[in-house]
């Protein structure tokens, strides 16, 4: 065979090659990559959908703050120790301006409009008179009593309410006895910042407030009287826990059913209540 015989013929076999190689791409090969193309698309639009519809309203798992996120600010705050209270002795209290005076400036009933003994947070003692703060308005209102005009007991434990935080706790001294969000006053009706003490300890008072409530000697700068009362605050239970936690009252602290009731346990009349910022 000449050699160019030998040329045409390597020429026709290259030809019958691609022409195979052609056929079997658009028969076979094509079809299946147009399909793969087309399934990549469908997934990509189903994906898509379905992160619009996890972001428009199916929920989400919301992701862990980072490890070096700012902790809270601890609390701030000198506790006390045990706290001295008097119980009222007679029927109408005199309240003196001033130790050994001789005229008391004003009496309070005992027992209360409440029908509760009247109870008062020693201040100071000087001999046998007692500078004690008066569940009365203004707030943080004080005076002076006789030694012998009452019953002098201790309490271990205070309170402390952090309003910006939303928070209520319990100390003995600086040990920590009780944590829990807390409702507070609304910006309208504020709860009232200052140092205060549990007066009344009642259970299941009625009027929305839970299983039990804890009076404070403390009044709403805003409301004169709320619900024919003279517009004390208190510390009260709710089983409205959309309230807890948030400024949601007309000045009292909200707390659920089930924690007031360990604080009433832990906190009894004459217990220091400190309403912080």
């Amino acid at each position: 065979m000449t050699s160019k015989n030998r040329f045409v013929l390597s020429l026709i076999g290259a030809l019958a090659v691609f022409t195979t190689g052609a056929f079997v791409w658009m028969t076979v090969l094509a079809p299946q990559a147009t399909k793969a193309s087309k399934a990549d698309i469908g997934l990509a639009k189903i994906a898509a959908a379905g992160a619009k519809a996890g972001m428009d309203g199916v929920p989400q798992v919301v992701e862990a703050p980072p490890a070096d996120a700012a902790p809270e600010a601890p609390l701030v705050f000198d506790h006390p120790g045990s706290a001295q209270v008097a119980e009222a002795a007679l029927a109408k209290m005199p309240i003196y301006p001033s130790a050994g005076a001789a005229t008391p400036s004003r009496t309070l009933d005992n027992p209360t409009r409440e029908g509760m003994r009247l109870v008062l947070g020693v201040r100071e003692v000087k001999g046998d008179w007692l500078r004690v703060q008066l569940p009365v308005r203004p707030n943080g209102t004080m005076g002076w009593v006789k030694k012998a005009d009452v019953a002098m007991r201790s309490v271990p434990n205070h309170i402390v309410i952090e309003i910006s935080k939303r928070k209520l706790t319990a100390w003995k001294g600086d040990t920590l006895l009780l944590e829990s969000p807390a409702g507070v006053g609304t910006p309208k009706t504020p709860t009232p910042e200052g140092t205060y003490y549990v007066d009344v300890s009642a259970r299941n008072p009625g009027h929305g407030m839970g299983v039990h409530m804890l009076s404070v000697s403390g009044f709403s700068n805003v409301l004169r009287n709320f619900a024919g009362g003279t517009g004390q605050i208190a510390i009260h239970g709710t089983s409205n826990m959309a309230t807890v936690g948030a400024f949601s009252s007309n000045g009292c602290i909200r707390l659920p059913n089930e924690t007031i009731v360990k604080l009433a346990r832990i906190a009894p009349t004459g217990t220091p209540v400190y309403i912080l910022p």
